[in-house]
């Protein structure tokens, strides 16, 4: 049963601040009639459940999504978005009940691949990952404001955040997909180019990476392993993933010279593997008898980046003098995992599924995506 709640309209803001119900910012008031119009964008009913975190004993269910995108200030054609969002972050691999709430403060990176994105207004281009568009503004704060209302991620409720970063409000992009014969992120994933896709991550802050005077593939590439390889970053001799958003003329440079997205993927792996002695240097003491496993490989490093398949690199900004960013997650590949999911319209079948499973012909989806 909807518990309905009626403010003066003068007072809706002040209301919703002082019990707790915003991430700082004013929300929009969700309305039963606003909160409809979202859950009419999917083939779901409100009571169903999107996910949730059992260690809480606490579970998403479809309208309060919609009740927290409404607050964000979304649109409802951005509510499959949201939806996708949230169910790639309350996969067991994202491991929600760390990244919502660790001291080490991690923002919810998503990214979106796809048509829908530019469908619904979406930017990839300039200031992609900074202000000033309401699709990625608000779907990513919606993600946030489910995290704090829902789930208790609140800075004096669970939300141990020792420093925190900005991409808690809200840290969201699209991907603007790249020439041939490199290919977009959804479908190095696996996914069809008509497809759009959310990968979820949870990350620190955005790098920015500077190269504006060469046009030399590994230049470029080493730029951005001098980023990766910090040993102030906590996955760094630990092995975890990052997102790599590579700017037009950073792409165009790697791109023309020849490699694959492959093979700058395993470049950075590769050149991004730290010397113990870089650590200790830097005042970062090697971890022993913890969850961590710093021991060093046969070349004598420990890895920034778990493998190649752990770097999703995206292309995205503006054109410029050369600029990039670089977000690595904020925790070791053993902790946490970047998520993907397909998103979903209404109108869109679902699988034929009977009380206990679903069976999925998976020869006529791969045929089908070839």
């Amino acid at each position: 049963m909807t518990d309905i709640v009626e403010f003066d309209a003068d007072r809706v803001a002040e209301e919703f601040f002082e019990r707790g119900w915003t991430d700082g910012l004013p929300v929009v008031p969700p309305t039963p009639e606003a909160v409809d119009a979202m859950i009419a964008t999917v083939d779901l009913d409100r009571d169903d459940v999107i996910g949730g975190i059992p260690r809480r004993n606490r579970w998403l269910t479809v309208e309060q999504g919609a009740v927290n995108a409404v607050m964000a200030g979304c649109r409802p054609e951005f509510f499959p978005i949201v939806v996708a969002a949230l169910g790639a972050a309350l996969d067991p691999a994202f491991n929600a009940h760390a990244a919502f709430t660790s001291t080490g403060g991690a923002a919810t990176c998503v990214v979106v691949s796809g048509p829908l994105a530019a469908a619904v207004g979406m930017n990839a281009s300039h200031n992609a990952l900074g202000s000033g568009n309401r699709a990625n503004a608000t779907i990513g704060r919606a993600v946030r404001l489910v995290a704090r209302n829902v789930f208790g991620a609140a800075t004096g409720d669970m939300d141990a955040s020792s420093m925190g970063n900005p991409g808690k409000y809200t840290l969201c992009f699209a991907e603007e997909d790249p020439p041939s014969p490199w290919l977009p992120l959804r479908v190095r994933l696996g996914f069809a180019p008509e497809d759009t896709t959310v990968t979820v991550m949870a990350t620190e802050g955005p790098r920015q990476i500077a190269n504006i005077l060469s046009e030399d593939p590994e230049d470029v590439l080493r730029t951005f392993v001098s980023a990766i390889k910090v040993p102030a970053t906590f996955s760094v001799g630990k092995g975890g993933q990052a997102v790599v958003v590579m700017g037009p003329e950073h792409a165009l440079a790697v791109r023309q010279a020849g490699w694959t997205q492959d093979e700058a993927c395993e470049f950075l792996t590769r050149e991004s593997r730290i010397r113990p002695e870089e650590l200790v240097e830097n005042g970062v003491h090697l971890e022993v008898a913890s969850a961590h496993d710093m021991t060093p490989g046969s070349d004598g490093r420990l890895p920034s980046l778990a493998s190649a398949d752990d770097v999703f690199l995206v292309t995205a900004g503006g054109p410029g003098a050369g600029w990039s960013a670089y977000l690595p997650a904020f925790a070791p590949v053993k902790h946490t995992r970047a998520i993907t999911r397909r998103v979903r319209l209404a109108g869109e079948s679902m699988p034929d599924c009977g009380p206990d499973s679903c069976e999925i012909d998976l020869a006529a989806l791969s045929a089908a995506r070839r």
